[in-house]
């Protein structure tokens, strides 16, 4: 009785070398293991292996052997050894992935100090720039490099016009659903500025992504532009002299027939044009004397 008591004190006192086993097992519940143990009338490191598997190892922690004294060590070494066994196979966190986001995956829950640790990065990422031509087609994507959770996920897309920022209020709400790519077909000036995405639970908010959209003017307005300055200056011109007319260019036959002196093609077709018709001409004329004179 007094080896159970011994026994029994040492579970108690002993908690600097428990590691997880304090943080979830009070110091009642540890009592009311060992009270069975006794009752059993017996150690038996597979009962007193059983009843803590039973008690805390659902949770998923991990303790630590009590080594104080020998006879703790031996009583206890089946617990230690299969405890040390499931640990050891258990899965290990996520590491995290920067820059930014709530990632739930690689939260780590800390044995001495009994605290939950999670990534200490921002949920709002920095502004990525994206660079098209006008009238082209622009796709966002506010997918993440870490797992999500597979329920309960919304996807909210944003923009400001024109300002590179970051400040959440600002933004005016574009589309709510659980898309994460973001297409635009025709890209144009009025519709450069920030957009944003944000990912979230009923619980929290994930992740915030932001894009800034620049655009550059494609050749046709380019085109377009020029052809309204053009305008515009003919409009607004303040001349006063009467336009003047330039005299007409007869045919030069010389040109024709110099062979040192190339034709233009609209020069070729005239020329062609009026010797076709003085041919015809010419043939109607003689046809017409010669059918009066045999008639």
């Amino acid at each position: 009785m007094a080896f159970h008591l011994f026994l029994l004190s040492a579970l108690l006192w002993v908690e600097e070398g428990l590691g997880c086993f304090k943080c979830f097992i009070s110091r009642k519940e540890r009592v009311e293991i060992c009270d069975f143990v006794f009752e059993k009338q017996r150690l038996d490191a597979e009962i007193c292996n059983h009843i803590m598997m039973k008690t805390f190892l659902p949770l998923d922690t991990y303790v630590i052997a009590m080594s104080q004294t020998e006879t703790v060590r031996k009583a206890m070494k089946g617990f230690y050894d299969e405890v040390k066994k499931q640990y050891t196979q258990a899965k290990k966190p996520m590491e995290c992935i920067p820059p930014c986001g709530l990632q739930e995956q690689a939260r780590k829950f800390n044995c001495m100090n009994c605290e939950e640790e999670h990534c200490k990065l921002p949920i709002e990422c920095p502004i990525e720039d994206i660079y098209v031509h006008e009238f082209r087609t622009v796709v966002m994507n506010c997918s993440t490099g870490f797992p999500l959770p597979m329920d309960d996920i919304t996807v909210l897309w944003k923009f400001h016009w024109q300002v590179r920022t970051r400040r959440w209020s600002r933004f005016k709400a574009l589309h709510r659903g659980m898309e994460f790519i973001f297409l635009i077909t025709r890209m144009v000036l009025d519709k450069e500025g920030t957009y944003a995405c944000e990912i979230s639970t009923d619980e929290d908010v994930l992740i915030r992504k932001y894009f800034f959209v620049n655009v550059t003017y494609s050749s046709l307005r380019e085109s377009i532009r020029r052809m309204e300055q053009l305008f515009n200056m003919i409009v607004n011109s303040n001349t006063t002299e009467p336009p003047t007319v330039k005299p007409r260019k007869w045919i030069d036959l010389r040109r024709v027939f110099n062979p040192k002196k190339s034709l233009s093609m609209a020069e070729y077709i005239l020329y062609t044009a009026i010797v076709a018709m003085a041919t015809v001409l010419l043939v109607l004329i003689v046809g017409g004397g010669c059918f009066y004179i045999y008639r």
